[in-house]
C-alpha cells in the first residue's frame, strides 16, 4: 500500500521572534526549530538527501527475511522510480546499500524484536534543479511502499551530508567549523569536490558570507590521531566562516548540495546543553523522590538506596560475589544492621554509588570557578532553586551528600555502595528493572584510598565556594572541617607510594591549603616528592587546576612549583592539539593515546580543555573547547549530537532504565552517550550488517540500542559531569532565573 506524499515530516519547534535575552523561549529540547521566516527546512525521513543527484531511500524494517537484505534485492533496480514534474527519470544508478541494525525492544523479551535500517544509495543521472518537483518511489523493500515528494531547492532542502552544531555557535570563538562530507555505505566516501558554501540568514533569506571549502582529510587516508587511523572514512570538508561572528540564525547552504540544519551565532548559545546536561545529574539522583514540579521524568524515592546494609569500616572492597555472601550470612545468622542514607548518584543505567562520583563535585566546582558569571541561583529548575545558593554548587553538595553522611568518626569516607549483581526486578528479563520494583540490596562500600583523597578534594573546594554565600556558609565551613579529617584519615591509613596516589594526594592537599589556609596541607604536598616526577598533565589536568588556582600568598605554597605545574600542563596540551587534534578531519579534542571507545566525539574527553584554559590563559584552548562543543552537538560524521533530547537529530536510545520502563515514549533528555566504538560488542555477529563492521569507520561504528552498554550507555563522571564543564566554559554571563517551560514528554 502507497504511501502518503510528505515533503516534511519533522516536527517543527517555532523559535524565530526570541530575542537574545529570551534564551529560554530558543530550548529546542530535541526538536526540529524554525529560527526565521526564511527557514523552510525541507526533510524526509524516507528520503534522505546528500547532494543534488545522490539520496537515499530509507527504510525501518522489523525483523525482515534475509533475503530482503540481500544485495541483489536492494539494489535491484526495478524497485526505484524518480520523476521530474511528471515525467520518468531514467538512467538511475544503485551505487551501493547500508544495512545496520537499528533498534531492539527489550520488554516482555529482551533483545525483540530487531529492527534494521536500511539505506539503498542512488546517483541520479543530473543534478535536481531549483524549481522542479521530483517524485521518489520506491517498493520491494519494506512492507510499505515509499512515495516522497520535493521542490528542489538548494536553499531549503536539508542535505545530511553538511554537518554542524544544531544549536549554534558561539560568537567570540575564533573557530567556527562546519564539515561536509559522507560515508555511504558500501559506496564509499561521498565524492568531492564542493566550490563554495554560503552562510544564509534565516530572517531575511539573503547570504550574507560565502567562503571556500577545503579538504580537511581525505577518505581512505589513515593518518589521524596516535594510531594512525582513518576516523571517518569520509573526504571531509572544511567550512570555515571564523570571519563572520554577527549574532543571528543561519544555515549553511552549498550549491548543488543542499542546506544544513538551522543554528544561531550568539553569546548564549551554550545556556540550553549546559540547562540539559546539568539536569541529567538531577534525573541521577539517589535516595530521593523525583517530583513532577521538576520534571516530566518523575519517580519515587528509590527505596532500596535509602536502607542499606551496613559493613565494616575497613577491609578489601567487595565485588559481588563477597556482597552477597555477606548479606546472605548476616541474615542468616541475624546480625545483618542497616544504615539510612540519601545523596549520591545511581552511576549511570544501573544504581551504585561509586568512588569516583566524588569527584563529580570537584568538577562542579572547577567549572564554576573558569566561569563564576554563567551560574546563579534559580538557574536548572532543581527542588534547591530559591535558597540563595547558584543551583551548580547546590547539585554539587547533592552528590557529597551520601559520603559526607557515612564518613565515620575517624574521618574515614565510604567508596560508595553496591549490590550483589546488577540491577534486577522481579522479571527474569533484567532490562525491565527499574528503582520501583528493583529487588536487589546494596551494601555500603568500606572505606578507600581513594574515596578518602577525592573526598577532601571535593569536599574542601566545594566547602570554600559554598562559604561566599550567606546561606551557604555553614554547609561550607562542614565540608571543610570534614575534608581536612579525610585527608587526615588517607594519610594515615592509605599513605602514598605510588606516582599516582601521590598526585591523588597532592590534589587534596592543594585544595586544603586553599580552603583551610593551613601549612600543614602545604607540608604535606611539599613533602611527597612530585617536584622531580613527570606527570602525565594529559591525565591529571584536574591537579594541575586546583594547584594552579592556590593564591600565591597561601602559607607554605611552593610559588616556583606551582609555576612549572602550570608550565608543563600547558606545554602537554599544546603538545597534544598541536600534534594529534588540530590534524584531524574533524576538530574534537580526545586524549591522543586513548581508544576509539567511551567518548569519541562526545564529551568524555574535551573537557580538559577548559581546566587547561583555565591553568594557561592560553586563548587557543578555549578556542578548540568550542570547537569540540560543536562536535558534541553534531557537527560529526554521523551529523547527530551524542546526547538525548538535545538538537534537532540526536541519540534515540539511551541505555537508561527508568526511561526503558516508564510510560514515556521520551527518553529523559541529556544523556551523553559513550558513542562511537572501535570494540565488536556481540550485537554485530549476531545481527545482518552490509558493510560488515570491520569495514565501518570508526566514527560511524555506533548502535543506536539502549541493551548495548559501550556505546549508548554512560556514567555521570565520564560523561554527564564532562558536558557541563563543557558547555559551562562556554555560557553566557548574568543569564536570568530559568522560569520554564520545562521539556515536554511524549
Amino acid at each position: 500500500m502507497s504511501s502518503k506524499p510528505a515533503i516534511i515530516a519533522l516536527g517543527i519547534v517555532l523559535l524565530f521572534g526570541c530575542g537574545p535575552d529570551s534564551a529560554a523561549g530558543q530550548y529546542g529540547f530535541g526538536r526540529v526549530v524554525k529560527l526565521g521566516p526564511a527557514d523552510r527546512l525541507v526533510a524526509n525521513e524516507n528520503l534522505l538527501v546528500y547532494t543534488a543527484d545522490t539520496v537515499a531511500f530509507k527504510f525501518i524494517l522489523k525483523s525482515p527475511r534475509r533475503e530482503t537484505l540481500s544485495k541483489a534485492n536492494l539494489e535491484d533496480p526495478s524497485h526505484y522510480k524518480v520523476a521530474c514534474n511528471g515525467s520518468p527519470v531514467t538512467g538511475l544508478k544503485i551505487i551501493g546499500h547500508l544495512v545496520r541494525i537499528h533498534h531492539m525492544g527489550h520488554a516482555p523479551r529482551a533483545y525483540s524484536p530487531h529492527y534494521y535500517r536500511v539505506q539503498i544509495y542512488v546517483k541520479l543521472p543530473e543534478p535536481m534543479r531549483d524549481g522542479k518537483t521530483y517524485a521518489f518511489e520506491a517498493a520491494g523493500i519494506g512492507p510499505r511502499r515509499i512515495r516522497t515528494v520535493l521542490k528542489w531547492s538548494g536553499r531549503n532542502v536539508l542535505s545530511e551530508a553538511i554537518k554542524v552544531n544544531q544549536i549554534g555557535y558561539v560568537s567570540d570563538s575564533r573557530i567556527r567549523l562546519a564539515y561536509f562530507g559522507k560515508w555511504l555505505g558500501t559506496a564509499g566516501a561521498l565524492a568531492g569536490p564542493i566550490s563554495s558554501f554560503d552562510l544564509v540568514d534565516l530572517q531575511t533569506g539573503k547570504t550574507v558570507f560565502t567562503g571556500k571549502p577545503v579538504l580537511r582529510h581525505k577518505s581512505g587516508q589513515k593518518n589521524e590521531g596516535a594510531y594512525k587511523s582513518d576516523f571517518s572514512g569520509e573526504n571531509v570538508y572544511g567550512l570555515d566562516f571564523a570571519a563572520f561572528n554577527r549574532p543571528g540564525a543561519y544555515c549553511i547552504s552549498i550549491p548543488r548540495v543542499g542546506r544544513s540544519y538551522s543554528f544561531r551565532i550568539a553569546s548564549d548559545v551554550m545556556a540550553e546543553p549546559l540547562f540539559t546536561s546539568i539536569r541529567a545529574l538531577y534525573h541521577e539522583r539517589c535516595g530521593v523522590a523525583l517530583k513532577k514540579r521538576h520534571t516530566p521524568w518523575a519517580r519515587p524515592e528509590c527505596k532500596k538506596h535509602v536502607k542499606i546494609v551496613a559493613y565494616p569500616e575497613y577491609g578489601p572492597m567487595p565485588g559481588f560475589k563477597e556482597i552477597g555472601a555477606y548479606i546472605k550470612k548476616a541474615k542468616s545468622d541475624r546480625t545483618i544492621k542497616y544504615k539510612s542514607v540519601k545523596g549520591g548518584y545511581h552511576d549511570a543505567a544501573d544504581y551504585d554509588r561509586r568512588p569516583m562520583h566524588i569527584g563529580i563535585a570537584q568538577m562542579l566546582c572547577a567549572v564554576w570557578e573558569i566561569n563564576p558569571d554563567a551560574f546563579i541561583d534559580r538557574q536548572f529548575s532543581i527542588p534547591e532553586s530559591g535558597n540563595g545558593v547558584p543551583d551548580i554548587l547546590d547539585e554539587a553538595y547533592f552528590g557529597l551528600s551520601y559520603y559526607l553522611q557515612t564518613q565515620w568518626p575517624d574521618g574515614g569516607v565510604s567508596s560508595g555502595s553496591e549490590a550483589w549483581e546488577h540491577p534486577r526486578g522481579p522479571s527474569d528479563n533484567a532490562w525491565m528493572t527499574n528503582t520501583e520494583n528493583e529487588i536487589t540490596e546494596y551494601l555500603q562500600l568500606p572505606v578507600s584510598q581513594t574515596a578518602c583523597f577525592e573526598f577532601a578534594a571535593s569536599a574542601a573546594n566545594l566547602g570554600r565556594l559554598l562559604k561566599k554565600f550567606p546561606n551557604g556558609k555553614a554547609r561550607g565551613g562542614e565540608l571543610v572541617a570534614s575534608a581536612a579529617r579525610a585527608f587526615d584519615c588517607g594519610m594515615k591509613k592509605f599513605p602514598p607510594k605510588k606516582l599516582d596516589q601521590e598526585i591523588l594526594v597532592a590534589k587534596a592537599a592543594a585544595g586544603l591549603m586553599h580552603a583551610a589556609g593551613d601549612p600543614r596541607f602545604a607540608r604535606a604536598m611539599n613533602s611527597l616528592g612530585l617536584k622531580g616526577r613527570k606527570i602525565d598533565y594529559l591525565n591529571n589536568m584536574m591537579f594541575a587546576h586546583v594547584f594552579c588556582s592556590v593564591p600565591v600568598d597561601t602559607p607554605g605554597l611552593d610559588r616556583a612549583f606551582q609555576q612549572k605545574v602550570r608550565t608543563d600542563a600547558g606545554a602537554a596540551m599544546t603538545w597534544a592539539v598541536k600534534t594529534f587534534t588540530r590534524k584531524k578531519g574533524y576538530l574534537h579534542y580526545k586524549n591522543p593515546w586513548a581508544p576509539i571507545v567511551m567518548g569519541s566525539h562526545s564529551t568524555g574527553q574535551a573537557w580538559s580543555l577548559a581546566l587547561a584554559w583555565k591553568v594557561t590563559g592560553n586563548r587557543d584552548f578555549y578556542d578548540l573547547l568550542s570547537a569540540s562543543a560543536d562536535v558534541c552537538l553534531g557537527a560529526n560524521p554521523m551529523g547527530q549530537v551524542q546526547c538525548s533530547g538535545l538538537g534537532q537529530k540526536h541519540v534515540l536510545h539511551p541505555m537508561f532504565l527508568e526511561s526503558m520502563n516508564d510510560k514515556l515514549a521520551d527518553p529523559l533528555p541529556g544523556v551523553w552517550v559513550y558513542g562511537p566504538g572501535r570494540g565488536r560488542h556481540w550485537i554485530w555477529s549476531k545481527t545482518t550488517n552490509s558493510p560488515g563492521p570491520k569495514q565501518i569507520p570508526d566514527l560511524y561504528r555506533y548502535i543506536d540500542i539502549n541493551q548495548c552498554p559501550p556505546q549508548t550507555e554512560f556514567t555521570v563522571t565520564e560523561s554527564i559531569a564532562p558536558a557541563v564543564i563543557i558547555f559551562g566554559a562556554l555560557a553566557p554571563n548574568a543569564p536570568k532565573p530559568y522560569k520554564g517551560p520545562l521539556p515536554r514528554a511524549k
